[in-house]
């Protein structure tokens, strides 16, 4: 290139017509210019840079000729305006509104400018002098570059010959829109329940696609370029050397995209070949000879008299056959649960595979001239073949005996098909649980209600309909057990005082009859449970045990109630053993997965969380524990993704807390107080949720007189919960906590002291106490508090981020590190 300055000769064959003062624009100009790497044709309205092309408005090529033609002198406004407006009095806007047109064509930034410079209350200056105008070959060099000093030549052609390339700019491109793309597959994929490896596919994907890319736009570029090849000798150097630098970079390119891909693949049959063995962990059962799965019954409607059959009577088919067979040791008979939780298109092999089944019992029912029609087969798993079948006829009024004659045939049948067994047959039937059809018709809408998600509005209405039975047959024991334990999962769920009293009224109500069932002995055992009394709980789910010890649901609530009497290895036990019974049924596994939660297990509580989300993608609850564990690892991202899937399903209070909680961790204080208060509406009766309230209250700076009275609150409600188990030590270090927070310190020592003299093993009692002694200013006390904390189980790195304990991060962090 050429650095001559043009010389800013005027004579009368060279002006033009804009003059200023005498001033006039040099007629060579015209004819095209530089300033610095920037070429400006003004004949042509054009301004090239980096080798493109961009359009200038006619009134600012004026303008940039009369500041080129100044050669870097100030120019100010009332110049600009006679030149460009022929009148100094025009609007200055106008020149702002040109110069930054220029700018924009030129790359220049007012607040650090490379072309014009802003004088304060002065005007302009052209900052780059006017030099000729090269003359250019296609790649932006001069035809004399060949008689350049050679200094540095070969490292300056190279960046400018990559500066150029459009293959870089392609790439780069490709490489943001990737980016982005990862970006909305990372948040979409999860909502889909795409596979854990689906983001490592699209990743390759978008690899793979990358060297497609390229050498389209490589291919493309070489044949424009060597359409505009001429013959000196020079210019096919840098045709050439173009070839070599893209060559290169398409090689670097080609080298990275095979390291990742292999190893991208490797991390993807990885992930799959967990995810297999997760399934076939679930999936594996041998068979055993004398067990027998009852799917349920299809329903064929009439098409003739447009009368229908109702869904919740076809169910209970399913379940008395299921609750008939059971009571037979010769059987053994997979559970409502696990068997309900088979996909309803599964074939023979996985019920086998599942359930670990020799026999399937399935039928279809339909009504037809006020008649129940129930068409039932046996078929055996091994063989594939139907080995039973019958047909049995009744009056929907009489649904009761239809059930009595199907189940007896279907046992009658099972003696035929299995030999070995010990049982006979016996003339004496067991008598149904009511004589009145109208109750069992409300008990078993009731039982269809309670078998759902178990939430707040389904159990109001399993309740009513219990309520109905009751009413027609007060001396209905089944109906009575089943809404005792509706009452005391009402409380557990919503912590409502009423219901527990309820449920303490109907339970006393079933132990009065005394019926052994498997059904009154839980409700007893529950209750107790939560009353505190373990020994008793023991006693009566001990005995459910020995009416039916294959009850999943009786040994898993055995297992809490040696969790809270602190024998862990007995609590586990039994939740694996449940497991073991019934592996396809999710709720097992939910339980084993709270249990770890609280025992500080976090990485074996995921994967427990994640069977049951393989096993039944719809239960909010699991989403939600999934969350907490995640947040108790530190791991944010995944925690937001599995209480977003728990919202989606079901919004609950615990989710809306455990959501506000890590606003808290974020100290978006106001935020989570609004979180918070929304889950209040939904258990107003809960401690924990109006605690936590009052924490969010504590910490914002314009809402911490709200404090007071969320704790005052909290701990009105766990008073109430004392009342019901008055040996509660996670209740007592509750109170204790709340008391400190409302500056009652000497009644808060007395809960902690006899919290304390108890021993407990639980890392939150320790963690509330810390609180509760922080509060009080008893530092020492504080800190062996946390000590226990963390020998316990809690996250020492989660404390840290508390901000509960940010006050005393340095002696934390001192205390930890002893």
């Amino acid at each position: 290139m050429s650095d001559k300055p043009i010389k800013n000769k005027t004579t009368e064959s060279t002006v033009i017509k804009h003059t200023v003062d005498g001033f006039s624009v040099p007629k060579e100009l015209h004819n095209g210019f530089s300033l610095g790497d920037v070429v400006v044709e003004p004949d042509l309205g054009l301004i090239i840079r980096n080798s493109e092309r961009h359009h200038v408005a006619p009134k600012a090529m004026e303008i940039l000729l009369f500041l080129a033609a100044n050669n870097c002198e100030i120019v100010s406004r009332e110049q600009i305006l006679s030149f460009g407006w022929g009148d100094t009095k025009a609007s200055k806007t106008n020149i702002t509104h040109i110069i930054s047109e220029i700018r924009h064509a030129l790359d220049d930034h007012k607040e650090c400018p490379t072309y014009i410079q802003t004088i304060p209350r002065k005007g302009y200056r052209m900052m780059q002098p006017t030099l000729a105008k090269p003359s250019s070959g296609l790649f932006g060099f001069t035809d004399d570059y060949e008689n350049q000093p050679p200094a540095n030549t070969r490292w300056r052609l190279t960046l400018s010959i990559f500066k150029s390339s459009r293959l870089f700019k392609a790439s780069a491109a490709y490489v943001l829109i990737s980016w982005v793309l990862l970006q909305v597959f990372s948040i979409v994929l999860p909502v889909f329940n795409a596979p854990s490896w689906g983001v490592k596919f699209a990743t390759l994907i978008l690899i793979v696609g990358f060297p497609l890319v390229i050498s389209y736009q490589w291919l493309k570029e070489l044949k424009f370029k060597r359409q505009h090849l001429i013959s000196k000798a020079n210019k096919a150097k840098f045709f050439y050397q173009q070839l070599f630098v893209d060559s290169f970079f398409v090689c670097i390119v080609l080298s990275v995209i095979y390291y990742l891909s292999t190893h991208l693949i490797t991390f993807i049959e990885v992930e799959a070949e967990q995810q297999t063995s997760i399934e076939s962990s679930i999936l594996t059962v041998e068979v055993v000879d004398n067990a027998v799965a009852v799917l349920s019954f299809n329903i064929q409607n009439s098409s003739t008299n447009g009368e229908q059959l109702p869904e919740y009577v076809v169910s209970g088919l399913q379940e008395e056959l299921i609750n008939y067979l059971a009571q037979k040791p010769s059987f053994k008979v997979a559970s409502m649960r696990a068997t309900n939780a088979l996909e309803t298109d599964a074939n023979i092999d996985v019920i086998k595979g599942r359930l670990g089944v020799r026999y399937i019992l399935e039928g279809k029912a339909k009504y037809e001239q006020n008649k129940i029609i129930v068409n039932t087969s046996l078929i055996d798993s091994v063989s594939g073949f139907q080995v039973w079948g019958v047909e049995t006829k009744g009056e929907l009024t009489k649904i009761l005996s239809l059930y009595a004659e199907l189940s007896r045939k279907v046992v009658s049948a099972l003696h035929l098909l299995v030999p070995d067994n010990n049982d006979q047959l016996s003339n004496n039937q067991n008598s149904m649980p009511t004589t009145n059809f109208e109750a069992y018709d409300a008990y078993l809408q009731g039982k269809n209600e309670y078998r759902k998600t178990k939430s707040i509005n389904s159990l109001m209405t399993a309740e009513s309909l219990f309520n109905i039975a009751l009413k027609l047959d007060p001396e209905f024991i089944k109906a009575s057990a089943a809404l005792c334990l509706t009452y005391l999962d009402l409380y557990l769920l919503g912590k409502d005082p009423q219901h527990y009293a309820k449920g303490v009224e109907v339970c006393d109500l079933t132990a009065s009859y005394k019926s052994e069932s498997v059904d009154s002995y839980l409700s007893l055992g529950k209750l107790n449970m939560i009353r505190g009394k373990q020994q008793d709980a023991i006693k009566y789910l001990e005995q459910a045990l020995a009416i039916n010890n294959q009850a999943t649901d009786v040994i898993a609530t055995l297992a809490e109630v040696y969790f809270n009497l602190e024998d862990k290895d007995k609590a586990e036990e039994l939740y694996l053993r449940a497991i073991e019974l019934e592996p396809a049924y999710w709720r097992n596994h939910y339980q084993f997965g709270i249990f770890l939660h609280y025992t500080g297990q976090y990485e074996r509580a995921v994967s427990q969380f994640n069977k049951v989300n393989l096993l039944n993608d719809n239960v909010a609850n699991s989403y939600n524990a999934l969350g907490g564990a995640y947040f108790l690892m530190m791991d944010w991202e995944n925690a937001s993704v599995a209480w977003s899937k728990a919202l989606a399903i079901e919004p609950s209070a615990l989710t809306y807390s455990n959501l506000a909680t890590s606003l808290f961790f974020l100290k978006q204080f106001d935020n989570a107080a609004e979180i918070y208060l929304q889950g209040s509406k939904l258990t107003p009766n809960d401690n924990t949720i109006w605690a936590n309230l009052g924490e969010a209250y504590k910490y914002s700076a314009t809402q911490n007189n709200k404090a007071f009275g969320a704790f005052n609150k909290a701990l009105e409600l766990a008073l109430q919960k004392e009342i019901i188990n008055p040996k509660n030590e996670s209740i007592q270090s509750q109170i204790a906590r709340y008391y400190s927070e409302l500056d009652q310190c000497s009644v808060a020592d007395s809960y902690a002291q006899t919290v304390l003299n108890k021993l407990p093993t639980d890392p939150y009692i320790f963690y509330s106490l810390s609180l509760m002694y922080l509060n009080c200013d008893r530092i020492i006390d504080a800190e062996y508090m946390i000590e226990n904390t963390i020998k316990l189980g809690y996250p020492k790195e989660l404390l840290l981020a508390d901000p509960q304990f940010l006050v005393y991060k340095e002696q934390l962090s001192k205390l930890f590190n002893n």
